[in-house]
């Protein structure tokens, strides 16, 4: 009797105890390039679940997801997906090319040695168009498109003549100057007087150290850099001894026939009266020149301090625009670039040359103006006339009918009268093909799309998996708050004297927080102590605009009344 009844309370305990939780899979309902539907079986209401896909060559994992009553759930790349994990994949020009990504440059960088100068990567979700500022396009001989990323990280992404993403060049400090040659070569010039040549697919070729002193073929402070293609020739600027030199492309000096520096300009010349230009005295000088430009036509565009010189190549000589000798102040504007008068149309403080197109119109770009609200980039025929002033309050729209931001543009791509730049919101306008900067073109990716996306059409259920999240994951991100300052290269470096700096009632720049979902901020001071909330006011970009995409980017204005320094801050995904 005593076993029977063991038997049959060990049966009736079997009967009674809760069955295993049952293993979650998770099905395909509704596949799309950018959005997959997927139904989660079994599920629970309030309980959160974690769907990893993997196929060898790609992983992704989108966390936090609660599914419907019918167990669905749609996976894209928005708050669901890990931060370092966005919807693109590497780019790798073959199969035997390493594979290198990251996010925003801080995850691994895996089997590529870092080279002194120019580290190739692809990226997943990396140095894209990740914060705002100035860009500069370049187009080469072979219709490929060169993007310089004047913010960190400092990269020179390419682009073939589709504007599909191809790969980067990682640079270990801000660029100053980058052309092509005929070959489709890439020349950069760095700080410290140092170029660096690469190969159409990146490699390193070779390096140049400019010699330093004031002589024939030497610089103190190389400013400026352009490549004449046709001709085989490179021309560099020195802002200190206010000259620009003609080289080969393998640096031997190659100077200007009937001028003995090789090009114009001397030392004791320059640094001239701002504004001031005297045509009977100061022909061939220039005043701290910085960029270079062609115009396809045997001319030469010099930037300097407040005006536009030309040159013939053929002779050296200094032609005029129209019936002034320089584009700017001195020459075709009067008045002081100190004075009202700088915020006139046709009018600038300091400029960026951004180029020259086919027919010699010259793109200029407002670098530093105190007399403007919005940066501009206007447009001057040969002779100097005023053709175009634009800003990003200028209703440009692509065919579309979608807004185009034009605002202050460092270089522009061109072929023949056909423009294309670098909008105000990170994405590449293609002008309409009579030229110029007109409505009717087309606009090429956006904020964070350098890569190309993961077609998730082409994920295979097999590849999905599924797992229960014990509780929520709460993603963070740090760092310093970064004001914007006016620096000589039009980008904010956000240090003044290498203590980043926000002034009280200052706005900091868009901050990227790559959480991925609604965030909060805190911030502290340069001691570690959490700074009141009545202190300061946070702007959030929740949907995809001007700076990016949702979620993705904060900034704070400084209401303390004192100035911050070294003010940190830390953004916390909402629970």
């Amino acid at each position: 009797m005593g076993r029977r009844l063991l038997t049959l309370i060990a049966a009736l305990f079997l009967v009674s105890a809760p069955a295993a939780a049952a293993q979650p899979a998770v099905a395909i309902v509704k596949a799309t390039p950018s959005a997959l539907t997927v139904r989660i079986t079994p599920s629970r209401p309030g309980r959160l679940y974690r769907v990893t896909y993997r196929d060898g060559k790609h992983q992704f994992t989108w966390e936090n997801l609660a599914p419907d009553a019918s167990g669905r759930v749609v996976l894209t790349d928005d708050k669901h997906l890990r931060p370092e994990q966005r919807l693109q994949c590497e780019s790798r020009l073959s199969a035997g090319d390493p594979v290198v990504f990251d996010d925003w440059l801080k995850g691994p960088v895996l089997a590529k040695r870092r080279a002194p100068f120019g580290v190739p990567v692809s990226t997943f979700g990396g140095p894209g168009y990740l914060v705002p500022g100035v860009s500069e396009l370049k187009r080469d001989d072979y219709g490929n498109f060169w993007l310089y990323l004047h913010h960190p990280p400092h990269a020179l992404l390419k682009y073939d003549r589709n504007l599909v993403y191809q790969f980067a060049l990682l640079m270990p400090d801000r660029v100053i100057a980058f052309d092509t040659d005929a070959e489709g070569n890439l020349y950069v010039l760095h700080p410290d007087n140092w170029i660096s040549k690469h190969s159409p697919l990146g490699g390193n070729l070779a390096a140049w150290d400019l010699p330093m002193g004031r002589g024939e073929g030497e610089f103190i402070s190389a400013s400026g850099m352009v490549i004449d293609r046709a001709g085989g020739f490179l021309y560099l600027a020195d802002e200190q001894l206010s000259r620009v030199q003609r080289f080969s492309l393998d640096l031997e000096l190659r100077p200007i026939p009937h001028i003995p520096w090789g090009w114009i300009g001397r030392e004791d010349l320059a640094y001239t009266r701002a504004g001031k230009y005297d045509p009977d005295h100061m022909y061939y000088q220039l005043d701290r020149p910085r960029q270079l430009a062609l115009d396809g036509a045997g001319h030469l565009y010099v930037s300097c301090e407040h005006y536009i010189s030309k040159f013939d190549l053929a002779t050296g000589r200094q032609l005029p625009f129209g019936k002034h000798a320089v584009l700017g102040w001195g020459g075709s504007f009067t008045d002081s670039p100190f004075s009202q008068s700088a915020a006139l149309d046709g009018h600038w403080q300091r400029q960026w040359l951004a180029g020259v197109d086919g027919l010699g119109n010259i793109y200029v770009g407002d670098r530093d103006n105190d007399f403007v609200i919005f940066p501009r980039l206007q447009v001057f025929a040969p002779d100097g006339t005023l053709l175009q002033c634009l800003d990003v309050e200028d209703e440009v729209k692509d065919r579309n009918g979608r807004p185009v931001y034009v605002r202050a543009v460092a270089g522009i791509a061109v072929e023949g009268a056909r423009v294309w730049l670098v909008d105000a919101a990170g994405r590449i306008y293609a002008g309409p093909p009579a030229g110029g900067i007109a409505g009717g073109g087309r606009l090429f990716l956006g904020p964070g799309a350098a890569g190309r996306q993961f077609d998730l059409t082409q994920v295979q259920e097999e590849n999905l998996s599924v797992e229960v999240q014990p509780e929520r994951v709460i993603h963070r991100s740090e760092g310093r708050v970064l004001g914007f300052l006016s620096a000589e290269q039009g980008t904010g470096n956000c240090e003044r004297e290498g203590v980043t700096l926000l002034e009280a009632g200052e706005r900091s720049m868009w901050l990227p927080s790559r959480i991925g979902e609604p965030f909060r901020v805190r911030l502290y001071d340069e001691n570690g102590n959490e700074i009141p909330v009545s202190d300061y006011f946070v702007e959030f970009e929740e949907r995809p605009g001007l700076f990016g995409t949702q979620y993705d980017y904060f900034r704070v204005t400084n209401r303390s009344g004192k100035a911050w320094r070294n003010v940190r801050f830390v953004a916390e995904a909402n629970r």
